[in-house]
């Protein structure tokens, strides 16, 4: 793998960078990458996903369900609401 070039034109970055360095005991290269790291872990969710890629997979599963639901007919709904009677007591706990 070819060694990849970040340039940062920003000195408050390089600073802010040659601090967390020198307080961390860090390459300037191994600072950033732990604090990318970390950022990213506090972005992301248990699975990995930003709060717009969730948001998205959330919206495309609504719309799949309401066109699930739009496609039952009431035989359909009637059967599907006794067969949880039947498999679940009013508390909802199996029979």
């Amino acid at each position: 793998m070819e060694p990849m070039g970040l340039n940062i034109k920003n000195e408050r970055t390089h600073a802010l960078v040659r601090r967390l360095a020198e307080v961390t005991g860090q390459s300037q290269t191994s600072a950033v990458e732990d604090a990318v790291r970390r950022r990213l872990d506090e972005a992301l969710d248990a699975d990995g996903l930003a709060a717009a890629e969730r948001s998205s997979r959330e919206q495309d599963v609504n719309r799949l369900l309401a066109e699930f639901r739009g496609a039952l007919t009431d035989d359909d709904k009637e059967r599907m609401g006794r067969t949880a009677s039947e498999l679940y007591d009013d508390a909802g706990l199996p029979r």
